[in-house]
């Protein structure tokens, strides 16, 4: 039997390349890796793809109309290393009886675990506190009071007793509950269907009404995928709603937020802050204003990696691959 022939766009610094050594879909697959520094132009792609027969990428690659169309008698499996697959053109896909799965299980507590990390450094001034000892503001016997002006003050605010809504509540939004609870927040939740079973195991509160919800937080946690629904989730009208102490965190997807609108809100201080691993342009330009604004943080859409993450994700969808190139078995399909 021929062996089956799969293109890797992923970067190593997403998968180390380390897990394909020694897997088992080696034994009836060889991989062709894009290595360069840039991503893989779309027209080369496609002509990759005219000789594999999987597709092993991550959401930085738009995998549309075109390209599937153009692969679609070779292409027998789309493969996604990430959890979210907007970036892939379903209905497409569906159409040509090509499978895309995607990596799920994995990344949740990672992702919760930076939420976090956003939710404090804005809370607590925390990279504004670093600047001011760094630039040596900070000195011995003064107090934060008599040596700060009260426009740059770094007092934060509480984490304890405060209102925190956690918009969807998948498993990555179950773990940043989990871990809202170990700082005694008051914690709700906006979903499309109600978990019942959850409120009573975690002591949270369901929201029917996102506007109501977003009107009474102090903390906003982002977990929800990107669709025709969540897109621009949050806009000017929402943001008119949210209360001049809030923090927004978004670590699911760019596009759930308008950036104009939250620039906006930020600029005119009618929300308090706000920190973004996702954003609508990836990656955000040097220049943009977000990046002028003190009360703004970003990191590059690297949420859900970690040392230990990068191996678990490359282990899990090179045996989703094995298991449907060598037996037809589908894991993790979202779409047939």
């Amino acid at each position: 039997m021929d062996r089956f022939k799969i293109l890797c766009t992923v970067p190593s610094t997403i998968i180390p390349r380390s897990p394909f050594v020694n897997h088992n879909v080696n034994k009836i697959a060889s991989f062709e890796f894009w290595e360069e520094e840039y991503q893989i132009p779309k027209t080369v792609l496609m002509q990759k793809l005219r000789n594999c027969n999987a597709l092993l990428t991550d959401s930085a690659l738009t995998i549309d109309r075109e390209i599937i169309d153009s692969a679609k008698d070779s292409l027998k499996i789309i493969a996604d290393v990430g959890v979210g697959y907007d970036n892939i053109d379903i209905e497409t896909a569906t159409k040509n009886r090509i499978p895309v799965c995607n990596n799920p299980h994995i990344l949740q507590d990672n992702v919760a675990e930076l939420n976090f990390a956003l939710i404090l450094t804005i809370a607590k001034n925390i990279y504004r506190a670093d600047k001011h000892v760094r630039s040596g503001k900070w000195t011995k016997g003064q107090t934060s009071h008599n040596q700060i002006d009260h426009a740059d003050s770094l007092l934060g605010s509480d984490l304890k007793d405060s209102n925190l809504l956690i918009v969807g509540l998948g498993e990555t939004g179950v773990e940043v509950c989990r871990r809202a609870i170990g700082f005694g927040m008051n914690i709700s939740y906006y979903s499309r269907t109600r978990k019942e079973d959850l409120e009573r195991e975690m002591g949270i509160e369901w929201v029917s009404k996102f506007e109501e919800g977003i009107q009474c937080a102090d903390f906003i946690s982002i977990n929800v995928p990107l669709t025709d629904k969540t897109y621009h989730m949050f806009g000017p009208d929402q943001f008119n709603l949210m209360k001049s102490n809030a923090v927004l965190v978004n670590t699911a997807r760019g596009e759930i937020v308008d950036t104009e609108s939250l620039y906006e809100a930020l600029a005119t201080n009618k929300i308090a802050g706000a920190g973004l691993d996702v954003i609508n342009p990836e990656p955000i330009p040097i220049n943009h204003p977000l990046l002028t604004l003190k009360n703004f943080i970003a990191t590059p859409h690297f949420g859900g990696h970690s040392v230990s993450s990068r191996l678990k994700l490359a282990e899990a969808i090179l045996s989703t691959l094995e298991g449907y190139l060598a037996e037809g078995k589908l894991t993790n399909c979202v779409n047939m």
